[in-house]
């Protein structure tokens, strides 16, 4: 279709927003159309390119595959007569560059920028802003951060708490801010430090989310028409502190957190976010060895996801994974195994499109699951099998990208599993235990700690005077 060569900017800048090039559009596109009639089209990179030119117009159904491809509506890609809000984009009297203005645009921290000025200009939904900059910063590598990733983070995580002048006292009262602007700012920090937390900042992270949460709270109780995204976020920053402040502070104060997870996401209304509550209420009350409640929270979150519709498969198979866990913890092997074969099934069913935003869930979860559940139930050598899916047997190098908490929950299950493995493998237990140990000293986790010192008491009682194991004693040492 001819059009009067009037650049698609929105078009365009969707495309650089995300890093990628003419020909990953078209090669995401034919994957798209594949996908979903098992024909592959004719699209190819000079297509896109006269696209975002304007020297022709996409089709109606090229459009819609655009949009799908975007996670956007047709106004935001100026597909509809509409007027629309400038968003960072030069235009042909602007003095940028237009390279220099892409070679910008291959910048991580110039995206984010972008992002959060859009969902500023444009009041996009908290949750969207959260999945383009979970996006954004998923795709830049792995979990094992260079020391410029890990300054944007820290200030992405910071800058909002000085300029508004957040803090665990609340928010400054100096300088008055729409609630609005503020529940976009916190929702970009909380994000970054989620992102944080999975490196060895855990210090950072826990201090930065404590510090939003009186803010989020105060919009929570006084702004009726932000409620419920003052709710939802402030559960994100609980569901992140219980999960840190179960390795800084202890189970005891980290179940406090969860618990007002599930207080906060019942007054969001938001079932998702409370499924997802009332997993980490589960998982922490087994950290503190309450098994019988953890078991009893699962069961409740596997009761209330029955009974609701459109939950999304990711949360849905969490809730059979915590369920399957605590199932076996408890000595019932056929209840966990079914539970399992639910969260794999539901997990295998989620498609790349189905992005979620509240919650940290891959399939090293699953493979975690699986072994804990083996492990539990007495089969150690299948405990084994699933963790080496994710944490490679001989060099110990992870598979996949998982955060420096699951890598060393994953070595210290893989040492625990060995010491009660029917071969008693003395050296493959070592190096498991060597590994978690020295991870669990990095992060300063007490519970990664005490995970290793429970295994080396085992290994103490499984071969008794042995020297090889009683000179491991002394990396027993607490930071």
């Amino acid at each position: 279709m001819s059009s009067p060569n009037k650049s698609n900017n929105m078009l365009r800048y969707r495309r650089l927003l995300r890093g990628w090039s003419l020909q990953h559009v078209a090669d995401e596109i034919c994957a798209l159309c594949v996908s979903q009639t098992g024909k592959r089209p004719g699209c190819n990179a000079d297509m896109v390119g006269e696209w975002e030119r304007g020297v022709k117009v996409p089709s109606p159904y090229y459009r819609e595959k655009l949009c799908l491809l975007y996670g956007v509506t047709a106004d935001q890609l100026d597909f509809v007569n509409i007027v629309s809000i400038p968003v960072l984009l030069p235009q042909a009297s602007s003095q940028v560059p237009m390279k220099e203005f892409e070679s910008l645009c291959t910048d991580l921290e110039f995206r984010i920028q972008c992002i959060i000025y859009e969902a500023l200009s444009r009041r996009t939904s908290l949750y969207e802003l959260q999945r383009k900059l979970t996006s954004v910063l998923t795709l830049e590598g792995s979990i094992t951060m260079d020391l410029e990733r890990r300054k944007l983070l820290r200030h992405l995580a910071l800058i909002p708490l000085q300029a508004f002048g957040l803090s665990a006292l609340g928010a400054s009262t100096e300088r008055p801010f729409a609630p609005e602007d503020i529940l976009i700012h916190c929702a970009a920090g909380i994000t970054a430090c989620e992102h944080l937390s999975k490196g060895i900042d855990l210090n950072l992270a826990y201090t930065a989310t404590s510090a939003y949460v009186p803010t989020l709270k105060s919009i929570a109780r006084n702004c009726p028409l932000l409620q419920k995204n003052a709710a939802e976020l402030t559960t994100q920053a609980m569901l992140l502190l219980a999960a840190l402040g179960l390795h800084l502070e202890g189970s005891r104060a980290a179940i406090g957190y969860a618990r007002q997870a599930v207080h906060f996401s019942e007054i969001s209304g938001n079932l998702e976010l409370l499924l997802t509550s009332l997993g980490q209420l589960a998982w922490i009350f087994s950290c503190d060895k309450q098994y019988h409640k953890a078991l009893e929270t699962a069961q409740f979150a596997e009761h209330l996801l029955k009974h609701a519709k459109d939950v999304h498969p990711l949360v849905e198979s969490n809730t059979y994974a915590v369920l399957g866990a605590y199932s076996a913890q408890n000595g019932h092997r056929d209840e966990a195994l079914t539970a399992l074969h639910m969260a794999t099934q539901t997990f295998f069913s989620t498609t790349p499109a189905n992005e979620f935003s509240y919650m940290d869930y891959d399939y090293s979860e699953i493979a975690l699951t699986w072994g804990l559940v083996h492990a539990r139930t007495g089969h150690p050598e299948d405990a084994l099998q699933s963790f080496t899916e994710i944490i490679d047997p001989t060099t110990l190098a992870t598979k996949m990208p998982v955060s420096e908490r699951v890598r060393v929950e994953f070595l210290n299950h893989m040492a625990l599993a060995s010491v009660k493995s029917p071969t008693k493998d003395m050296e493959r237990t070592i190096k498991y235990w060597q590994a978690g140990i020295e991870g669990a000293k990095t992060l300063h986790s007490e519970q990664r700690l005490s995970e290793a010192v429970t295994a080396y008491e085992i290994m103490e009682g499984v071969w008794p005077g042995d020297r090889r194991i009683t000179n491991l004693r002394e990396l027993i040492i607490h930071w």
